[in-house]
């Protein structure tokens, strides 16, 4: 069944720091500077980008999830700065279930100071109050403690470990699996 899209323009949600927004072409060399750095994409399914046309073919990867609102995937803006400092994603939330998934990556430039914190909290407040989801889960590597404290520090509860759920970069590894539920943000 083709639904159609529930935004007719990609949303935008503001925080004191940050804009959380649709990204662009004119974004490739700021998503490029991030994503290029080995560490930052240590736990996640991708490998650094080589060349910028990797960040292009990564917006255009965004482009067409959003027209076939598979999700949304977020560039994250720094104001101050005016920059693309990393993204989030929420998946799945057009589903009967009412439940999403979100993901994320940011700079390592900006590590460690409160910013996925301050966007996961207003995603997931965007994922209640705009989505109308009763529930929103993330998960990740057992080993990536950064994020694991994350999804914690935004009210999250850890439901379990999911023993080599994924097999990615050419080994399984256990992912543990967060959630928070509408009643419990309310």
């Amino acid at each position: 069944m083709n639904i159609p899209n529930r935004f007719p323009e990609f949303p935008v949600i503001e925080t004191e720091r940050l804009i959380l927004r649709k990204i662009g072409v004119e974004d490739a060399e700021d998503i490029f500077e991030y994503a290029k750095v080995p560490e930052v994409s240590e736990f996640l399914p991708w490998y650094p980008h080589k060349a910028i046309e990797d960040s292009k073919n990564f917006i255009i990867y965004a482009e067409e999830k959003f027209k076939t609102d598979d999700s949304l995937i977020f560039g994250i803006e720094i104001r101050e700065e005016k920059k693309i400092i990393g993204c989030i994603e929420v998946r799945g939330w057009r589903s009967e279930n009412n439940c999403a998934d979100v993901g994320y990556v940011l700079s390592k430039d900006y590590w460690n100071k409160g910013i996925l914190t301050e966007v996961l909290k207003s995603l997931i407040k965007f994922c209640f109050e705009e989505l109308n989801l009763n529930r929103v889960e993330a998960h990740c590597e057992e080993e990536n403690i950064g994020s694991w404290r994350v999804m914690e520090k935004c009210g999250m509860k850890q439901e379990g470990t999911l023993r080599e759920k994924v097999y990615m970069k050419e080994r399984y590894r256990s992912m543990k699996m967060y959630s928070i539920l509408k009643s419990e943000y309310q």
